[in-house]
């Protein structure tokens, strides 16, 4: 079961071709206190202009870590879109049970939900090494990002294994919560750790994803067998993706 990828496209990670929080309290997942966002909102000014619904494109693209946010040792790759990177429809990770869908979402795209407003996306490599860090940012309408990360959460607390399929092969998905307590990001944020296997290949993943007004961030560490297994730099760049991403949405509404 060593066989494992150099890098995994998001969209084809259980292809054989090369290649996305944290909770609180004993593991638990964290989000901000029920009507926090709608105090502070509530005190605006009657005649200031309204926010803005989601992120610009713009500010997607500052949301993204930058290689010197990493530690030494990493590169920049080309990017052609992590959902459109390799492969086609057919080696998308399909049919899961619906409460599992947002797992299989953010493999197979990065996102959690297809009615994003903005997109940016970025992935780094390990030099000489088959380690890969990716990021997406999508901006969604707050009320949308809040029911997508529900739906990420029940996937989380719910689908410790399940069945799907690529390239019309069965995988095993299986999803757990890391280890010991987690820190807290943007207003919620959930971190699980995924593997799935699908005949004699394996591919194990480090995720995490953040949610800030109605921005959203995953964060994915792809790491192989043997060599680096990323998490140092996976926790800069979920440090600093978290900041960016915070930063980014705090005008909006």
């Amino acid at each position: 079961m060593d066989v494992r990828p150099r890098r995994v496209a998001l969209a084809a990670l259980v292809a054989a071709s090369s290649l996305l929080l944290a909770a609180c309290d004993g593991g638990s997942d964290s989000a901000s206190g029920p009507g926090k966002a709608a105090d502070s909102g509530n005190k605006k000014d009657k005649g200031a202009p309204s926010a803005p619904a989601t992120i610009t494109a713009d500010q997607a693209q500052q949301a993204l870590v930058a290689l010197t946010d990493l530690p030494a040792g990493w590169k920049l790759e080309p990017n052609t879109g992590l959902d459109k990177s390799q492969g086609g429809e057919d080696e998308i990770l399909n049919g899961s049970r619906p409460e599992c869908a947002p797992i299989t979402a953010v493999l197979n795209t990065g996102r959690l939900e297809e009615d994003h407003k903005a997109n940016a996306q970025v992935v780094f490599t390990k030099k000489g090494d088959q380690t890969t860090v990716a990021q997406d940012v999508s901006g969604y309408e707050r009320a949308v990002a809040e029911k997508a990360m529900a739906g990420l959460r029940t996937a989380v607390e719910k689908c410790a294994s399940f069945d799907a399929k690529a390239s019309g092969k069965k995988s095993t998905v299986k999803v757990k919560k890391p280890a010991g307590q987690q820190q807290k990001y943007g207003d919620e944020s959930v971190s699980y750790d995924v593997t799935v296997v699908t005949g004699d290949m394996q591919m194990d993943f480090d995720l995490a994803t953040v949610r800030s007004h109605g921005a959203i961030t995953t964060v994915l560490n792809n790491y192989p067998a043997h060599g680096d297994r990323g998490k140092a730099a996976f926790a800069k760049a979920l440090t600093k993706a978290a900041e960016k991403l915070t930063a980014a949405a705090a005008k909006t509404a």
